[in-house]
């Protein structure tokens, strides 16, 4: 029987452990700017803006075409809306001549004193309109939509540089402190060493109790240096994991820091890598929309010419029929000049300020990009100091051991010595990320 349960709790035991297995998520830096780009909200909504001004573009197309309209009216009065009759006549001399002529042949033909017209009836109206020229608004209009639809299209790739920075800044921090911990399991299996030398020296007499004391002392600190780091990284994960829409307790991250390159490597000309940028594209379609917009406040004070057609048809009078009619109609602005001169002179001082602020923020770009370039180099350099660092500590720390075994050296030293090593570590682990994240942010302004 307590076979039989052994069996079964180490089957249960080992699909528990396979079932975690085949939940673990494995990400490559790749992998978690693909999830970013497919599940970040922002990003989404910078599409929807392209759609939206897509439509804003086909909506200004629209006035090219014909405008067609139909009316119908149907209406019955209380009164007549038009009557009149022998009384109306203000000359009193033909009114009494009428009035004799009714009296003598009026009811013989049939006629009245008073006639009545429009008490009811129905009107149908159908109107088309095309426009030939409308002062260049029409086509500066559409200019101008095309125009949006760049915009925003520049400011999606904008969206998407920022996630994929952002995602990837997230994934090296994690990897930074996953080497840290590694960092910390290699000093504890020294400390574990150390323990077991000094615990046996102690009984024999060789070390003083007070040596166990400074070393737990440091093996106190590893431990909270290691749930630091522990804590870190969950936190870290959790961001990342919100970011790009998965469950950080199954992520798994699988991509390591490689060999840095020399940054001479990726070097761009600023003004060159300045130009090509998504912001310099928005900066260069901001200075046409103004002046288009010009244009469009000018076409207000030009003429315009329309054409269009018409027909009707209406029962309000006897015998009605059909009828139908073309039309030319030509527009000429007089009163609205000076208005319009004075859109003028606000639009000369809109471009005015588009243009400074093209080339203000252009330099600034410059600026931002060289430094960029800077921070790169000087990661570089903190790599190659790190590298000499740890060198250094590593043999720092194999001397000092052989020392502390011929008794020439302290515990405490050997102790500051292993701490060295670990500073060492963390340097170069933190100067590597650093140089990874600039070399990420240096590509992305050079478009690299």
């Amino acid at each position: 029987m307590k076979k039989t349960i052994l069996i079964i709790l180490i089957f249960l035991l080992i699909s528990s452990v396979q079932a975690q297995i085949s939940d673990t998520l494995k990400l490559s830096v790749q992998d978690c700017i693909d999830l970013a780009l497919e599940n970040n909200i922002p990003l989404k909504n910078s599409q929807l803006e392209i759609k939206k001004a897509q439509a804003t573009k086909n909506e200004a197309r629209t006035e090219y075409y014909p405008k067609v309209s139909a009316q119908a009216l149907a209406f019955d009065a209380a009164n007549p809306l038009l009557s009149f009759g022998i009384e109306d006549i203000d000359n009193a001399l033909v009114r009494q001549t009428l009035y004799n002529l009714y009296a003598q042949y009026g009811a013989n033909l049939g006629l009245q004193k008073t006639y009545s017209f429009a008490q009811n009836g129905v009107v149908l109206n159908a109107l088309a309109i095309e426009p030939v020229y409308a002062g260049g608004r029409i086509r500066n209009g559409n200019k101008l939509a095309s125009l949006g639809i760049e915009a925003a299209e520049y400011q999606a790739n904008i969206k998407e540089d920022e996630v994929r920075l952002q995602a990837e800044c997230l994934y090296w921090q994690i990897v930074s402190l996953e080497e840290k911990v590694a960092t910390l399991d290699l000093l504890d299996r020294l400390l574990d060493t150390l323990n077991k030398d000094l615990t046996g020296a102690i009984e024999a007499g060789l070390m003083m109790p007070t040596d166990q004391y400074k070393l737990n002392l440091k093996k106190n600190e590893s431990q909270l240096n290691r749930k630091k780091l522990n804590d870190g990284i969950t936190l870290l994960k959790m961001a990342l994991a919100q970011y790009i829409g998965t469950d950080w307790q199954t992520m798994i991250l699988t991509d390591t820091l490689g060999s840095p390159t020399e940054p001479t490597t990726f070097y761009h000309d600023s003004k060159t890598a300045v130009a090509q940028r998504n912001e310099s594209q928005l900066l260069n379609l901001s200075l046409q929309a103004e002046k288009l917009k010009k244009k469009m406040t000018l076409g207000e004070a030009l003429p315009s010419l329309m054409v269009g057609g018409s027909t009707s048809y209406h029962t309000i009078l006897e015998n009605s029929k059909p009828n139908a009619m073309v039309f030319a109609l030509l527009q000429v602005p007089i009163t609205d000049w000076h208005k319009t001169s004075i859109k003028l002179k606000k639009h000369n001082l809109d471009t005015e300020i588009a243009e400074n602020d093209r080339r203000n923020y252009t330099e600034m770009m410059e600026l931002q990009t060289n430094q960029a370039w800077f921070n790169l180099e000087q990661s570089w350099l903190r790599i190659n100091m790190a590298q000499t660092a740890l060198s250094d500590a590593e043999a720092n720390l194999k001397i000092t051991s052989d020392y502390y075994e011929a008794g020439l050296v302290s515990l405490s030293d050997l102790l500051e010595a292993q701490t060295q090593l670990k500073h060492s570590h963390d340097e170069l682990s933190d100067s590597r990320v650093e140089h990874q994240i600039n070399l990420v942010k240096y590509k992305q302004l050079t478009k690299m």
